[in-house]
């Protein structure tokens, strides 16, 4: 009995450590991709546009055209750059006072524009240009095009290299808890096959081990999501090189997917598993 017990712990505790290194793994790869994606936008949307106004340009005709652009639906924000603080921006840039050399202030006054992450491309970028072009007060529009066009395409490259390596993740994550659920129930295919003997139902006889491994995967997916938000916590404290964008809601959303990830996954496996066990005949369970 002493025996058999250890065994079902031995068992348990193996398939409770499998489906948490593989959760682990699974979220760690999930919360860098999301947080890759979100760096991505903040560096998206810290490119600015830069609209250089004319110097007879008025201030309230200034004040009207800010206006206008932040109530258009891919403002994120705007700023106003005075020539005066124009200058001052260069002069820390280049590190050498250009004003005493020219005598005068070059600098336009300017409106840095912001985009919301989803308008950065070149072709609503070039949109913006020419309608602000038109502008009366406005003497030139400028942003960094290449920059942008290297960013969207290198992007693509990207996303489509994670949706691979995100779809080989999950193969492998299925399998290895297959295998584990599987080899844990391996011990009891006799006692499945003797209840269906006696004329127990095969619900009856599942109900059981699909109750027991959907619990060691809840208990699996808590641990994972306990070492993975430590891990979270160690790397942001500890490696500078690296920062994370935390979201409250993508947490929360990655933490209670996990947790129906490794429901959903134990509760198919089990049942495949006890399935195959049913089907067998007395002697090819030897």
């Amino acid at each position: 009995m002493a025996k058999k017990t250890n065994q079902l712990f031995t068992s348990y505790f193996f398939v409770t450590i499998s489906i948490s290194i593989v959760l682990y793994v699974l979220g760690a790869f999930v919360f860098l991709v999301v947080n890759a994606d979100e760096v991505s936008n903040d560096f998206k949307e810290n490119i600015p546009l830069t609209i250089y106004l004319k110097e007879s340009a008025k201030k309230i005709e200034i004040n009207q055209l800010q206006k206008k652009i932040s109530l258009k639906n891919y403002t994120k924000s705007t700023e106003f750059i005075s020539k005066e603080q124009g200058a001052e921006l260069l002069i820390k840039e280049i590190e050498e006072d250009f004003l005493e050399f020219l005598g005068t202030n070059p600098i336009l006054n300017s409106i840095d524009v912001y985009l919301k992450a989803e308008f950065v491309k070149s072709d609503i970028l070039y949109d913006i240009d020419n309608e602000f072009s038109k502008n009366e007060i406005v003497d030139e529009v400028r942003y960094d095009s290449p920059l942008v066009s290297l960013l969207n395409e290198n992007l693509k490259k990207i996303k489509i290299g994670i949706l691979v390596i995100a779809s080989f993740f999950l193969t492998i994550s299925i399998l290895i808890i297959n295998n584990s659920i599987r080899l844990s129930i391996y011990s009891d295919r006799m006692l499945i096959k003797t209840m269906q003997l006696v004329g127990a139902t095969k619900s009856f006889i599942r109900k059981p081990f699909i109750k027991t491994h959907v619990n060691l995967g809840i208990v699996g997916s808590i641990i994972a999501i306990m070492f993975l938000y430590l891990s979270v916590i160690y790397l942001e404290k500890n490696v500078d090189e690296i920062y994370f964008l935390f979201d409250f809601k993508i947490i929360i959303l990655l933490f209670v997917s996990l947790i129906l990830f490794s429901i959903i996954i134990t509760f198919i496996c089990t049942f495949l598993a006890t399935q195959k066990f049913l089907k067998s005949k007395i002697e090819q369970l030897y």
